[in-house]
């Protein structure tokens, strides 16, 4: 088997040495949009604090960080141990930065890319006690490094969705020796389960423990100036649509242009899942005939208000009438986090594609506490008959709340299961810490940047 991942290896390191300047071009000009984290692309390579024997979470992506948050709470509040959360993409960096940047037990850090020099020199510096990956991030130079050094690894609110499921089959070589060195695998369901089976997972590993996103976190309210921004627009109907992406805020102002021939003083609050695209989708709304304010001047008369800030959104699904959530009216992203916009206690709607969030979808949908939509015109009607309908508001949301009751307890369990896990001081039996993926280290004195998206990435929370 590492024979075969060998291979696998050389095909995957020829791949990402030929994306790798492409990506990290991409990612600094995402970074350098964003306040807190332009200028920090060394991270990526290492130039980070040295440390020791931290609780190393990865969250890739605004979905993942989110989702860990209720985890790295508990994590604190039941150890003493320092964590350190790493992030890839800069949206997400820029949230850590915010919500931890102030703590004195958790430090933020841009992740390594992927290529063998940045991982072992990223690794040197931060020398980790043990990984813990939020959901499906499988990336190969990572783990190997981690294999190399020792360093204890373990998935939690692991997730492989279907449209995943194909790409991961076509490279188990790459996987199955890496998933054979994981300490234990939490996965949100059984299918999830199944697939990391089949992937090569030892099943004495994997255990289901459910989505720790349906365990409830501090209740998310507005800040301040937003509450202050948003009171002059009491009174009108509101709808917001979060999480958009490029060619979905095309769709949702079509909608809503149909919308305002019903309600014609409806306001329509657009929230970009990546706040530097927010001329892009200013360019959209205006390009369907609309009028469009910012929260700098919320206090006038637009149709669309543009939100181009982080952290924000699961407050502002509590600020209005119903909530859209987006990544589902286009294809690739599989849809965003269905759990955050239906504990607001406002009525969910969603796009067709929602692959990755199957088990909400499917869960809330069969309950009756979501609405799903497949254009822009039946998202309009849906929007508009809500809007004419308390009582269905109310209807859907308490079947909403009642089917989130019933899915509460993941968290316990996760971390009942990394518990038990973290005061094991042994390997587990496949874990072997003179492992070799069949390429030497000469190759960890490459030099060059690694690719902002490989075959472990996910996407859709």
């Amino acid at each position: 088997m590492l024979r075969e991942m060998s291979s696998w290896m050389r095909v995957y390191r020829a791949l990402t040495a030929t994306l790798a300047p492409l990506a990290r071009r991409r990612l600094a000009r995402q970074g350098r949009a964003l306040g807190t984290v332009a200028g920090r692309e060394a991270e990526r390579k290492g130039d980070v604090p040295e440390a020791a024997d931290e609780l190393w979470l990865h969250c890739a992506s605004v979905g993942e960080l989110n989702a860990a948050q209720a985890l790295i709470e508990r994590l604190l509040d039941r150890t003493n141990r320092r964590l350190l959360v790493s992030t890839l993409t800069p949206t997400a960096a820029a949230l850590a930065t915010d919500r931890y940047g102030d703590h004195d037990r958790v430090r933020s850090v841009l992740a390594p890319l992927d290529r063998p020099a940045d991982v072992g020199r990223w690794l040197d510096r931060t020398r980790p006690e043990r990984l813990v990956l939020i959901e499906t991030e499988l990336w190969p130079e990572l783990l190997t490094g981690c294999i190399r050094r020792a360093i204890p690894f373990a998935i939690a609110n692991a997730r492989i969705s279907d449209r995943a499921m194909g790409r991961y089959r076509r490279l188990r070589g790459l996987f199955a020796p890496l998933l054979a060195a994981c300490g234990p695998i939490a996965c949100q369901a059984s299918a999830d389960a199944e697939r990391f089976e089949r992937l090569g997972a030892p099943a004495g590993r994997i255990v289901v423990t459910g989505n720790i996103k349906f365990d409830p976190v501090a209740a998310a309210g507005l800040a301040p100036d937003l509450e202050r921004t948003l009171a002059p627009l009491a009174g009108r109907r509101m709808w917001l649509a979060g999480s958009t992406h490029a060619g979905e805020e095309a769709l949702v102002a079509e909608a809503h242009r149909r919308v305002l021939q019903r309600h014609p003083g409806a306001l329509l609050v657009l929230v970009p899942r990546h706040p530097e695209r927010a001329a892009e989708a200013r360019a959209a709304a205006e390009r369907a005939g609309l009028t469009v304010t910012d929260l700098d001047r919320a206090a006038g008369k637009g149709q669309v208000l543009l939100v181009d800030r982080l952290g924000v959104l699961a407050g502002l699904y509590g600020a209005g009438d119903v909530n859209f959530v987006g990544g589902s009216l286009v294809e690739g992203i599989g849809g965003h986090n269905l759990i955050e916009a239906a504990r607001a206690g406002r009525p969910v709607l969603t796009g067709p594609s929602t692959d990755d969030q199957a088990e909400a979808a499917g869960g809330l949908e069969g309950a009756g506490g979501l609405i799903r939509v497949q254009a822009p015109a039946d998202l309009a009607e849906s929007v508009s008959d809500l809007l004419d309908d308390p009582d269905r508001r109310a209807r859907i949301t308490q079947r909403a709340e009642a089917f989130l009751a019933t899915q509460r307890g993941a968290l316990d369990r996760t971390v009942a299961v990394l518990e038990g896990w973290m005061k094991d001081g042994e390997a587990p039996p496949e874990f072997h810490p003179g492992f070799e993926p069949g390429i030497k280290a000469e190759s960890e004195r490459e030099q060059g940047p690694g690719p902002g998206s490989g075959p472990g990435k996910g996407r859709g929370s």
